[in-house]
């Protein structure tokens, strides 16, 4: 089951389904959001050919100045894989013209009542703070865990959404201006100098959990109130 809406030049998705990755879940049903530009919508379903590095330039207003997102130029975000790719084309061309349409009290409950004794992970793909607030609170305290990280910790609206996802960020640096906004952080450290907790579902800690399992990365009202790192992969 997945709830579709249009907000400003975005489509939101939340969806429930099973994933084959080891690191996120078990193997049982987990509730994932997805935020997609317009634009990439369009370029789903209305053309073919055109390639991954045109579809992932296009997500200015989903993934916004995420140092990791197509419209910077850059690149390297780790849902720029070919069978991410095919399931987010996938994804776009299930959705009709006519379900985009804004955010209602239906909408809004249907998502809550997928999250309930679920883990949610949110943002899947696209920048999960655009999300309604009311929505993402009430969809995390519904929910058996969740996770969520943001790039746009730094910016003054996004600083509420630290109740709930950890700043992500890459140095020492980064981590002292995010715990002065309040926020917990997701460290992608390149030598693990950091004061933090080794993510137990990473390689370095022998994949000791799953996310679904762990979720110490969800905010400060969440699990865990320590920092979190991982190396970059």
């Amino acid at each position: 089951m997945k709830i579709v809406w249009l907000q400003d030049d975005n489509i939101f998705v939340v969806s429930k389904s099973k994933t084959t990755n080891k690191k996120i879940s078990d193997g049982s049903k987990l509730v994932q959001t997805y935020t997609f530009s317009k634009d990439q919508w369009l370029l789903a379903t209305t053309s073919s050919g055109f390639g991954m590095k045109k579809f992932f330039a296009m997500d200015g207003t989903n993934c916004m100045d995420c140092p990791y997102s197509g419209n910077q130029g850059k690149g390297g975000c780790y849902t720029h894989k070919f069978n991410q790719y095919v399931g987010f084309l996938s994804m776009l061309r299930s959705i009709k013209f006519s379900d985009l349409t804004p955010l209602d009290a239906e909408k809004f409950m249907d998502a809550v009542e997928l999250c309930k004794d679920s883990y949610v992970r949110f943002g899947t793909y696209g920048e999960p703070s655009l999300l309604n607030f009311a929505l993402v609170k009430a969809m995390s305290w519904n929910a058996k865990s969740w996770t969520g990280y943001t790039h746009q910790w730094n910016k003054e609206w996004a600083l509420p959404y630290s109740k709930y996802f950890m700043a992500s960020t890459h140095n020492k640096e980064e981590t002292y201006e995010a715990k002065q906004k309040n926020y917990r952080s997701f460290i992608a450290t390149k030598d693990g100098n950091e004061e933090a907790v080794t993510c137990p579902a990473s390689a370095e800690a022998g994949f000791k959990s799953n996310c679904a399992s762990c979720g110490l990365c969800s905010g400060t009202l969440g699990k865990g109130s320590k920092d979190i790192k991982i190396l970059e992969h």
